[in-house]
């Protein structure tokens, strides 16, 4: 099984996920006090995983049916059997959408995500 991307019309299954970045945001915020070697602590829980994703299809008008499907404000899921880890339900967010047309023809679009819980 690939890597699939399910959206509200139906999903995308990219030739390769041929990039997956992710990190967390922590939140923990430590106040300095004036005169006391120890700080204050607010302890905050760290964000859910935010970055990029890399999608490679081996043609065009593939990618640019990604893209379009991607550049909707939606709810998508992202499922995969040969690395369950990176499987998650996401908004696009926070950046930019990129599309390149890379070597042998394959076009690679870059995805901003923002994980969610539903």
């Amino acid at each position: 099984m690939a890597t699939i991307i399910n959206h509200s019309a139906g999903t995308l299954t990219p030739v390769a996920v041929s990039s997956w970045e992710s990190s967390v945001e922590v939140r923990t915020i430590v106040h300095h006090i004036l005169g006391r070697t120890d700080p204050d602590v607010t302890l905050r829980p760290a964000s859910m995983r935010q970055g990029t994703l890399t999608l490679t299809f081996d043609a065009a008008a593939a990618a640019t049916a990604a893209r379009s499907v991607l550049e909707l404000p939606q709810l998508l899921t992202l499922v995969s059997a040969e690395v369950p880890e990176v499987g998650m339900s996401f908004v696009v967010a926070n950046g930019s959408i990129g599309e390149v047309l890379g070597a042998a023809g394959q076009w690679t679009i870059t995805v901003p995500f923002q994980e969610v819980s539903v």
